[in-house]
Order: structure tokens, then C-alpha cells, then sequence
């Protein structure tokens, strides 16, 4: 544990801050490294890094505040995350920190002034016309709008497969560039990378910079990737309108990707509705309600439901105020609930379609009579893709259930947030 004396000044790392409301947000960009504290805090912190010594400041912020600050364990925290450490302490030159590798991805050549401008208003009218006349085309001819259906090929399922999943990729890849893009425009770096969503493999942007956003800002970085997702819904159905009213003469094989990867587009919306996990949706609620850690907070009090009937001591979860401790009653509804459309959608969608494709693979080793065509290479892809995806999304998913166990064992009255 890191001693700081009464007598003695701090080292204060470079960092950022902004105020906002009773609490403050302090950023190291150059570690991605970000923390929520009491606004009060950031006084205390801030007439340290001015060379105030540990006792002076104390002192300020008593005569400040009318109240003694925990000094002890709060300059810890900060010493354990990187943004202080004792007078004397070695601070590595900027030489000497590692130079994180530039990537397209992150488009951090991308100026704010330009990003601000593939967001403006004339863009998004433009989005807003055209999912207008696709929504009109839908009325018009509800028939056109795919199912589950739409993903079962009857024949050269390798070649559809590839295909459907290739574009989809595609699609994810745009959904996670506008977030970087919304990013961009504020004035914060991003960077995509690929995790998992319970048992799920997903592409996900780190949007940590945010932090030091404005609220707008933030709306408009979450917003905007699922927005490209209904730009590229849009423009699909569109295109199925049009070959049905006999405007596009499409052949049938690239009618058939259009409505996969159609539904493909529906079912990555239909993710983001899933608030009980955390994406765009969630991240937006969270931003709205001004909730820094609403799923913790939410774990804690429900793990402490189970605790009060099993009379076992309890998460101390006295820090959170009334209105946010309403939040995360109404949010464990939600959190709940999440997890029962989620199943439903697991086995009206998901299994029936699996179930399809299994019955498939057992009659091609059976030698059963079939519609359509099934061979070997129909038999690899599945094969390939479920290994890739589900097998790859459950060992990611069971590697950070052991981490969350093994945190919780280390703390176990403590919300963790991860």
C-alpha cells in the first residue's frame, strides 16, 4: 500500500477532467484510463497537482467543505489506477511510454470538424427520407419484409452462407466505424475490437474517451451506430421493393442474399433492444439517466435480494443515492425481463433455425430423400461456423465467468464494475 505523508506534496500524472453535476470524470487518454469521483474530490486533487502538500489540502477542502475527506483511501484509489503517486516516485518520460499503434479503424487522421460533418443535420435528413419511403414501401407490400425463413437455403448452402455472413461482417464493421466516427466528431479517440456478449461473439468500440464528452456528444456517438444499421435496412428493403414491383430484374440467388442479409440487419437491432447486456440501447439509457455503472449497481442489489433471504451480510451499496437506488429497482425489471425475450427469441428464431440445418446434416449422413441439395461442403461451413462462433463465443464467455468469480472471491462485498 502507497504511504502519503501530511508534510509532503504529490506527483500528479497529466490528466483531464470534467464537472458535471456532483461528480467529476478525470481521463488519462494516453492509457484510456477513466474515473468517476465526487466533484469535491477533484477540488482535493487539483490543489495537490497546484503542490499543495497533502495536509494543506486537506486543510482547504475542510475549510471548503465544512467536512474531513477520507484522504487516505482516496489518493490510494487514484495511486492504484495511475494518476498519482508519492513526491519522489519515478514519473516515466512521455519517451518512455508505450506508443500505442495506429489503425485504420481508429481514424484517428479523421479531424473532429470532418467527423462533425458526416454527422450533420443535412445527413441525417437525408437518412431520415430515405427510412421514410422504406417504411411507406413496407406498408405498401408487407409481404416483402424477410423471416427466419429467409436464412433457410435449400441448396448451395455454402455459397449463401458465405455470402449472407460476408455482407453481415460488412454491415457490423460500418455499425462499429460510425461509433468511432460519433467519437471522432467530439474530439475523443475510439477503438474497435472484438469480445463477447454472454455467449456471443461481437464487434464492440471501446468509446471510454467519451467520458470527457458532453451528454450530447454521447447521444450522438451511441446513436449513430445502430442508425447505420437502419440506413442499411433501409436501403435493402428498398432494393426487394423494387425488383418486386418489376423496376430491378434481380436473379433469384441475389434476391435471396438481399433478404438474408435483411434479416441479418433486423436481428443485429433486435440485439441492441437487449438491455440486460451492454449495448447501444443500454448505453443509452445509462447516459440519460446519468447512471455510471447501472449494471454493477443492478448485479449488487439483486445479489443482495438473495443475501437477505439467505441472511448472509449484505453488498454495502450506501453510497447510492435515492434516485439512482429507483433506477436500479426499475432497471432489475428490466434486467430480468431481458433475459425471458431473450430466451423466447432463442427458441422461436435461433433453435427452429439450428434445428433446420441439424435435420439437414442427419439426413445427408442418413442418406435420406431431401428438398434441395446438401453436400459436403454444406456440411464444412456449418460445421466451421459453429465452431468459430458458438464454440469461440462460449470459451470468451466462460473465461470471464471465472475472472468475475475469481474478482468476487478476492471482494466479495464490494460492487465490482468491469
Amino acid at each position: 500500500m502507497t504511504e502519503f505523508a501530511l508534510d509532503a506534496p504529490v506527483l500528479v500524472r497529466p490528466y483531464t477532467a470534467r464537472r458535471d453535476g456532483d461528480f467529476a470524470v478525470i481521463g488519462d487518454d494516453s492509457r484510456q484510463v477513466y474515473l468517476s469521483i465526487p466533484a469535491e474530490g477533484l477540488d482535493l486533487l487539483e490543489w495537490l497537482r497546484d503542490g499543495a502538500t497533502v495536509g494543506e489540502a486537506v486543510r482547504r477542502f475542510e475549510a471548503t467543505h465544512a467536512a474531513s475527506p477520507d484522504a487516505d483511501a482516496f489518493l490510494q484509489a487514484l495511486a492504484d489506477e495511475g494518476f498519482l503517486a508519492p513526491a519522489g516516485a519515478h514519473d516515466p518520460p512521455p519517451d518512455a511510454e508505450p506508443a500505442r499503434a495506429r489503425r485504420a479503424g481508429h481514424l484517428e487522421w479523421l479531424s473532429p470538424h470532418a467527423a462533425r460533418r458526416l454527422l450533420s443535420r443535412p445527413v441525417l435528413a437525408v437518412c431520415g427520407v430515405v427510412v421514410g419511403v422504406a417504411v411507406a414501401m413496407a406498408v405498401d407490400r408487407p409481404g416483402l419484409v424477410p423471416g427466419p425463413s429467409s436464412l433457410m437455403f435449400h441448396s448451395h448452402f455454402w455459397a449463401y452462407l458465405l455470402v449472407v455472413l460476408g455482407i453481415a461482417v460488412i454491415g457490423v464493421w460500418l455499425h462499429e466505424l460510425a461509433h468511432v466516427v460519433g467519437a471522432r466528431a467530439a474530439g475523443t479517440s475510439a477503438r474497435m475490437t472484438v469480445g463477447n456478449q454472454m455467449y456471443a461473439i461481437v464487434a464492440q468500440t471501446d468509446l471510454s474517451g467519451m467520458w470527457m464528452a458532453s451528454k450530447r456528444e454521447r447521444f450522438v456517438a451511441v446513436l449513430v451506430g445502430p442508425l447505420v444499421d437502419v440506413i442499411g435496412a433501409a436501403l435493402l428493403f428498398i432494393t426487394l421493393w423494387l425488383n418486386d414491383v418489376g423496376v430491378l430484374g434481380l436473379p433469384e440467388p441475389v434476391r435471396l442474399v438481399v433478404a438474408g442479409v435483411l434479416f441479418t440487419s433486423f436481428i443485429r437491432l433486435l440485439w441492441q433492444t437487449f438491455l440486460f447486456l451492454r449495448t447501444d440501447f443500454y448505453y443509452l439509457i445509462t447516459t440519460a439517466l446519468d447512471t455510471r455503472s447501472l449494471m454493477a449497481d443492478t448485479g449488487a442489489y439483486l445479489r443482495n435480494l438473495v443475501r437477505r433471504v439467505l441472511r448472509r451480510r449484505l453488498i454495502d451499496q450506501s453510497g447510492v443515492g435515492r434516485g439512482e437506488m429507483r433506477t436500479i429497482r426499475i432497471y432489475a425489471v428490466v434486467w430480468v425481463l431481458g433475459r425471458v425475450v431473450a430466451l423466447a427469441v432463442l427458441f422461436t428464431a435461433t433453435i427452429p433455425l439450428l434445428w433446420f440445418y441439424l435435420v439437414r446434416v442427419v439426413a445427408f449422413f442418413r442418406g435420406d430423400e431431401m428438398t434441395g441439395q446438401f453436400t459436403w461442403a454444406d456440411v464444412l461451413a456449418l460445421a466451421m461456423l459453429s465452431f468459430l462462433l458458438d464454440g469461440g463465443g462460449t470459451l470468451m464467455w466462460l473465461r470471464s465467468l471465472r475472472r468475475s468469480s475469481r474478482l468476487r472471491r478476492r471482494a466479495p462485498d464490494r460492487v465490482l464494475v468491469e
